[in-house]
């Protein structure tokens, strides 16, 4: 006599292609001008430009996730990236 061997159930569920292919937008910061905009400060002297990218900021030809990270490379220390290129609101 064989056993009945069970076999594991599958539950399919529908998905919607376009919403399991692309991530949730991520809400933009208000206090950011528009993408391919260029922020222009002058520190110690020197101009700085950072260029706004849709998901980050380019300056001296790096790209970096936050402007705060920007300014943080610039003036090498913690600090808001948003007061230091005097985007708040």
């Amino acid at each position: 006599m064989k056993k009945k061997v069970k076999q594991p159930t599958v539950k399919l569920t529908k998905q919607n292609p376009v919403d399991s292919a692309v991530p949730p937008a991520k809400e933009r910061d208000s206090r950011l001008p528009a993408v391919g905009t260029v922020i222009t400060k002058t520190y110690h002297g020197k101009i700085l430009e950072v260029k706004v990218l849709e998901s980050g900021f380019e300056y001296q030809g790096k790209v970096y996730k936050s402007i705060s990270r920007v300014a943080m490379d610039i003036v090498k220390r913690p600090i808001s990236g948003y007061e230091f290129f005097g985007l708040t609101k």
